[in-house]
């Protein structure tokens, strides 16, 4: 009787035991792809830190900065303020020179061009003719006292016509424009302007100054100009 109390004693110390380990260590539980996160609310986590921005130098005012480095940097500021002025003074006389030396040139290219004296018009010469029909004493006059005022000059005589044929065989436009240009021409030898002066051209009906549509603008067309072309370094 005494041997099967202490089996059964055995037993109970040992059940007892296994229950307090079980206890002890409970079995791990496997929750559902789905039920553990409808349940539990995510967990928010915590930003990582910034970085701390490197501390700027604080500015400094002049007050701080020792007397010698503000006095050197005052004394800088006024050379380089003088130096940039004597910079634009020379600037400027550089272009008023340059002004100077390519004026003369410019006014000389100037006084080389052709100027036009006298134009003898459409009372002149009748339609298809070189013969001159009225031209008042006191024009040759004039022209030829400006001619005589500049001896070292060479005179062109350009002749122009309308766009009226000729109807003379032989002779067209282009003939008839230097007819006229050699009978202006004429009369100013006959006035004492040598010959070796005169250059005469004739442009037919080339240069036109307005329409050969009208009467009116056929007789503008006909006429002679006579230029003065100043020698290139005369006074």
């Amino acid at each position: 009787m005494r041997s099967i109390f202490i089996g059964m004693s055995v037993i109970f110390f040992s059940l007892s035991a296994l229950v307090t380990y079980k206890a002890l260590n409970p079995p791990p539980v496997y929750a559902t792809s789905a039920s553990y996160w409808d349940n539990h609310p995510e967990i928010a986590l915590a930003p990582a830190p910034t970085p701390a921005a490197p501390a700027m130098p604080e500015a400094t005012d002049g007050s701080n900065q020792p007397a010698g480095e503000s006095d050197a940097g005052k004394a800088f500021a006024e050379d380089m303020k003088k130096t940039i002025t004597q910079l634009e003074n020379k600037l400027t006389a550089t272009e008023e020179t340059i002004t100077s030396v390519t004026s003369p040139s410019t006014s000389t290219s100037m006084s080389t061009q052709p100027q036009t004296l006298t134009v003898f018009g459409g009372k002149t010469f009748r339609s298809g003719q070189d013969v001159i029909q009225d031209v008042a004493y006191s024009t040759i006059e004039k022209l030829v006292k400006e001619i005589a005022a500049s001896p070292n000059s060479r005179i062109l005589i350009e002749g122009h016509t309308d766009n009226v044929p000729t109807g003379k065989s032989g002779s067209d436009n282009m003939d008839l424009s230097l007819r006229r240009a050699k009978a202006i021409a004429n009369i100013l030898v006959l006035h004492g302007i040598a010959k070796d002066r005169i250059s005469v051209t004739g442009y037919g009906d080339t240069q036109p100054i307005h329409s050969n549509n009208t009467e009116e603008g056929r007789a503008k067309n006909r006429r002679v100009e006579v230029k003065l072309l100043p020698q290139e370094g005369a006074h």
